[in-house]
């Protein structure tokens, strides 16, 4: 037996050497005896001594026969043992880390839709471009430099830890409310067809409320971790209710921005339902939002107009029901195969924001059946991607965010497409990841880093139990990490 100089290891006691020193004592104790004979054998006659030497010439042979034979036999038996403790190589590329699947399949998702809204976003405005500055790739440009910076901040989230927004979730929800109250300040907030959303910076416009999105989900998710049970709780669940959604939509509802208000609570709502709330308390919170959308949609006139061309959008196809209609007629005049790239007659002023809240409509028309059936299928990998991510997460925290994250991105999509076909009323929300503008591609694309991260980091792939989670996050007992607790249980 051979050592290390840590002692005998089991592999060691079946390794060959060990094996082939039996019988090699078992010859030398043979050697023995017939020496011992033949010196006695000495004294003896000689036939008796040659007799003698026959036996145990004989018994030499017959020993070390079988003790070749017990070797081989027990080599033989050793053999698969020892292969069966040996660690087997994986194939190359017969399975990916955790996460890694859904990491790759987000970024190819997340670069045909940026590719494809891109090509879109110069389809659609370089009319409207060349007649009001002159130049065909003015809104394209500016939509580049959008994705730029949007890329460059989805690099930066996915290297960053997610359990850092939970430090941060406050912070974070004072200044998105904050921005949504500089918007209502005369001479900070622009006006832009009756609505105050949006502040110059640099030359640049920004919505605050498509920050206060997110800032919503990461303050509910943060809330939600530090007493998961809350939820079951009705005054509890009541506290988050208010807390993550009135603030922030009373302020957008000033503005005002019925749809930015829906996607905001839609992802809210989402998160709860994934933190376990009852389904009693969903249901009567579903129930008190859509009384007060009916009562918001009331006592606007021009929200009434809006709901009344929805279900009839031919009553009055020239005033109330001209973008509802004329959406319409985009979508049906592409057929299957569409008119063709940049051949959308639509786009040439009877389209009404071609470039934003309808670009589904001059999808339809240009690319028609199929490029709508492409775009649905890049939004479904999209979303299977997100959710999956937000799945296979063990981490309470990470789960959260990255459903609501989904949420806002998905909810906002269908929302858009609905409004084009006619499923649903005109609420004006753009396109993620299509649709010109700067703030939404900004925040859409840092939401999907913040889900990258999500998806390949350590800590979403640790399972912690509910009450040693509740310890840590409740005041008091355990207070390490997911990460600390596992490696010290291994």
């Amino acid at each position: 037996m051979r050592s290390s100089g840590r002692g005998a290891e089991r592999v060691d006691l079946d390794h060959l050497d060990w094996v082939e020193d039996a019988p090699r004592r078992r010859r030398s104790g043979d050697d023995r005896r017939a020496a011992d004979r033949r010196a006695s054998a000495g004294k003896a006659p000689a036939a008796e001594r040659r007799a003698a030497e026959r036996r145990a010439s004989a018994e030499r042979r017959a020993s070390s026969s079988a003790g070749a034979g017990g070797a081989r036999a027990t080599a033989a038996e050793a053999a698969p043992r020892a292969a069966a403790r040996r660690p087997k190589a994986p194939a190359p590329g017969a399975t990916l880390g955790p996460g890694v699947a859904e990491r790759r399949t987000l970024m190819l998702v997340t670069f045909l839709l940026v590719v494809y809204g891109l090509v879109m976003a110069y389809s659609a405005s370089a009319a409207e471009a060349y007649f009001e500055y002159g130049n065909s790739f003015y809104y394209f440009a500016r939509q580049a430099l959008w994705v730029v910076l949007g890329v460059a901040a989805m690099g930066v989230l996915a290297r960053v830890d997610y359990a850092w927004y939970r430090k941060v979730a406050v912070p974070f929800a004072c200044l998105a409310l904050a921005g949504l109250v500089l918007v209502l300040v005369p001479g900070l907030g622009t006006s832009i067809n009756g609505a105050r959303r949006w502040l110059i910076v640099g030359g640049q416009s920004l919505q605050p409320s498509e920050f206060a999105k997110l800032a919503a989900v990461v303050l509910i998710a943060s809330l939600i971790v530090k007493r998961p049970r809350q939820v079951l709780e009705l005054k509890a669940f009541l506290r988050l209710v208010v807390i993550g959604i009135v603030p922030a939509a009373g302020l957008i509802m000033l503005e005002p921005d019925l749809g930015t208000t829906l996607v905001l609570v839609t992802a809210v709502v989402t998160v709860l339902v994934a933190a376990g709330a009852p389904l009693r308390y969903l249901f009567g919170l579903v129930v008190a939002g859509v009384s007060a959308v009916l009562a918001l949609i009331v006592v606007e006139p021009y929200r009434l107009e809006r709901l009344m061309t929805f279900f009839d959008p031919w009553k009055d196809p020239q005033d109330t029901g001209y973008q509802a209609t004329q959406s319409l007629i985009s979508i049906a005049s592409g057929r299957v195969f569409g008119v063709g790239l940049g051949n959308s007659v639509q786009k040439f002023g009877f389209l009404p924001e071609q470039t934003t809240d309808m670009i589904t409509g001059i999808i339809g028309e240009e690319l028609g059946l199929v490029g709508l059936l492409v775009l649905l299928a890049l939004y479904v990998a999209l979303a299977w991607a997100c959710f999956r991510i937000a799945l296979d997460c063990k981490d309470l925290f990470g789960k959260l965010l990255a459903t609501g994250i989904t949420a806002i991105v998905i909810g906002q999509a269908g929302i858009n497409v609905g409004a084009a076909l006619g499923l649903v009323p005109l609420t004006g929300v753009p396109l993620p990841l299509v649709s010109v503008g700067g703030t939404s591609m900004l925040v859409v694309l840092a939401g999907l880093g913040i889900l990258l991260n999500i998806a390949t980091n350590r800590r979403s792939h640790i399972a912690v139990s509910t009450p040693r989670r509740d310890r840590a996050s409740g005041g008091g007992g355990d207070r390490r990490s997911p990460a600390a607790g596992s490696r010290r249980r291994g």
